[in-house]
């Protein structure tokens, strides 16, 4: 069939125009996305794109091959009714990146322990949400301090009718007391501040979904009122994986380190911050631990990576908190969150290990979320 009259068609339906001046000038039929999108689409987008195009003529009509490569996907997204879309930035070159502070995930002292309490100042990213509840504020779920404004946690923690959020306590260690302490004689530290800020933007992720043993996209931010004072000893920043070795890292193997104030293997919270160290297993692991059970077996999980052991495991009120492990990060080592816990097993502790949702997968989504 022969091209000149469908061209013609085309032009015809938004008039002539003068003719394009680039360094791309080439006859229609030289030129594959415009050749391909002129003979498949005679909507009149696409006459117009044709008409604004033009440069030249060769016994067929030459056009700036150049405006087509990215016009093809314009009409295609608009027959679809689909916005156009232009490549997500890489995490690496995010315009956003710098709100992420160098200075994070500082270590202090030796994390190689399990299901013990921490040092004063150890996890000084670590922050409780609070629900308001009658005349109280009540604290079930963790979440970590990324920079000045923002707070990391799960969706499951902020989602729901029931949940009526409070506010961010960042810098406490034990919930019971107000001051607190650790170490004996001289080696004892106290600390009596801590910073209570309120919330002023909840963004859970778009595409949460929960029900029995399925978890997606269980990741939110809480944007707070006023910024973290990191002046403060106990109050800094923690780590994400933002470099391409931290988003490509294999830990499947590693121990990797939770933190928070959960149930304990008393059945009970705990008021003072607590660590267990535990085992990561890989996606792949993690769908077949789970399918043992028979009401876990229609479960798939994605982007998420389990870890625990018998005895060793993040629990109820740890929900949101981070699973941390020492890495490279900026010419030095740092810790560095890669998950926030999710769901696990009913039995904390048991051989079913608890699922954390994997930050890394969600890197970009953080990044388009937060703001100065």
């Amino acid at each position: 069939m022969s091209l000149l009259p469908t061209l013609l068609a085309l032009l015809l339906m938004n008039g002539a125009r003068a003719l394009k001046s680039c360094k791309d000038c080439t006859r229609i039929d030289q030129c594959e996305p415009a050749f391909q999108l002129v003979t498949t689409d005679k909507s009149a987008t696409t006459a117009s794109l044709l008409k604004n195009a033009l440069c030249g003529h060769d016994g067929l009509p030459k056009v700036c091959c150049s405006d087509f490569t990215m016009s093809r996907t314009l009409i295609q997204n608009e027959n679809t009714d689909e916005p156009a879309t232009t490549p997500e930035p890489e995490v690496e070159n995010h315009p956003n990146i710098n709100l992420l502070s160098g200075e994070c995930g500082d270590v202090e002292g030796n994390r190689i322990v399990g299901g013990v309490t921490t040092s004063l100042y150890e996890f000084p990213w670590l922050a409780l949400i609070g629900y308001k509840v009658e005349n109280t504020v009540v604290y079930n779920c963790g979440g970590t301090v990324i920079n000045s404004r923002y707070v990391l946690t799960a969706a499951h923690c902020v989602y729901g009718k029931n949940k009526t959020l409070a506010s961010v306590r960042i810098g406490d260690y034990d919930i019971s007391s107000k001051v607190d302490c650790t170490g004996e004689g001289e080696d004892q530290e106290c600390e009596s501040t801590y910073q209570e800020i309120g919330i002023s933007q909840t963004i859970y992720h778009q595409d949460y979904v929960r029900s029995l043993f399925q978890v997606k996209n269980d990741i939110a931010l809480l944007r707070l009122t006023n910024p973290v004072d990191f002046s403060l000893r106990n109050a800094a920043p923690i780590c994400l994986p933002v470099t391409k070795q931290l988003l490509e890292m294999d830990i499947n193997g590693e121990r990797g380190v939770v933190a928070g104030w959960g149930v304990t293997e008393t059945g009970k919270k705990s008021n003072i911050l607590l660590k267990v160290e535990v085992p990561i297993y890989s996606l792949s692991t993690c769908n077949s631990l789970y399918h043992r059970d028979r009401r876990a077996r229609q479960s798939k999980f994605e982007n998420v990576f389990c870890a625990g052991d018998r005895g060793s495991d993040s629990c109820k009120g740890d929900s949101g908190g981070p699973l941390m492990l020492e890495g490279p990060y900026r010419d030095t080592y740092k810790l560095i969150q890669f998950g926030v816990v999710s769901f696990g097993s009913s039995q904390c502790g048991s051989s079913i290990p608890g699922v954390y949702t994997d930050v890394r997968k969600f890197m970009k989504w953080i990044l388009n979320n937060i703001k100065p």
